[in-house]
């Protein structure tokens, strides 16, 4: 197949005599000959088949074509020129970061994770409780887990799970008051609210729509899934969890799923990571382990 790029120092010596003007001036630049220029340009000249300085004794100007050529390639030097600088300021990395909220992180992602070998990844995992929005470059994250909303749309972003919503409690809450939540008083209603963040969290009156209307203000008010379950294995109440958030403590015993249907959560869990990353071995070991 033939090479269709033009070679990077003739379009270096090009991009620079046509923006300083002169052979000379793009010679100091590089600390080279003005004659070292003169040849890098002609090479490119060649490979395009054009003529892009017209040359008057030591003063050159640019051709029609080089007119063509040199806006784009200036443009693309200054890319190359910031992207050069960034990398440098960016200090190489030497773990990869998962950033996830905090009932994600203290309940399902374990389960997920477990079947990962570590050791194989080749760099050290760092799990990070956080709340959205995160910044991917500031936050030094490299793959976000959240729920419902579409703030990282520049991002790569990977279905992992939609969920249900079942109400809770203590065997020994059970054996009290029943398993009927709706029977249940309102001050012993575990109420979540995950914050602005969020467009929706569990609600018990849409939980319960058509048995009765549930006042929001009585009762325990937490701001995440694995504290409200955490109330409720203590026998504090009867909270509305995330079907996965559960599942270890209903297999388990240490709470009872009540007698009403669970029902849809409105949006799915998803996985977020830089594009740039979408074929590192490392970060599709971490996804698939995920289940995306």
């Amino acid at each position: 197949m033939i090479k269709r790029t033009a070679p990077l120092n003739a379009l270096r010596a090009f991009e620079a005599a046509a923006r300083t003007g002169s052979f000379a001036n793009a010679a100091r630049e590089f600390g080279v000959s003005p004659a070292a220029i003169s040849q890098q340009v002609r090479l490119l000249e060649e490979f395009w088949g054009t003529t892009l300085f017209v040359r008057q004794g030591n003063r050159i100007a640019l051709t029609d074509a080089g007119l063509t050529a040199y806006p784009s390639l200036g443009d693309a030097m200054v890319t190359i020129e910031e992207l050069s600088s960034q990398m440098l300021r960016t200090p190489h990395r030497n773990r990869l970061v998962l950033s996830a909220p905090q009932s994600v992180a203290e309940t399902w992602l374990a389960s997920r994770l477990s079947v990962l070998d570590l050791s194989d990844l080749g760099l050290p995992l760092d799990i990070r409780i956080d709340d959205d929005p995160i910044d991917f470059v500031q936050d030094s994250i490299d793959i976000r887990i959240f729920y419902g909303h579409d703030l990282y749309g520049d991002y790569q972003v990977d279905a992992l799970f939609s969920d249900t919503l079942v109400a809770v409690a203590s065997p020994e809450f059970v054996a009290l008051h029943g398993r009927v939540p709706g029977n249940v008083d309102d001050h012993r209603l575990i109420h979540t609210d995950w914050g602005q963040a969020y467009s929706t969290s569990p609600n018990w009156n849409r939980f319960l729509a058509g048995n009765r209307i549930v006042n929001q203000n009585s009762g325990l008010r937490v701001q995440s899934s694995s504290t409200a379950l955490n109330f409720a294995r203590n026998g504090c109440g009867v909270a509305l969890i995330p079907q996965t958030i559960a599942e270890c403590d209903l297999s388990s015993g240490r709470v009872i799923q009540l007698d009403e249907p669970p029902i849809p959560m409105t949006h799915g869990y998803r996985v977020a990571y830089p594009k740039r990353l979408a074929r590192s071995p490392v970060v599709r070991s971490v996804i698939r382990a995920l289940g995306a």
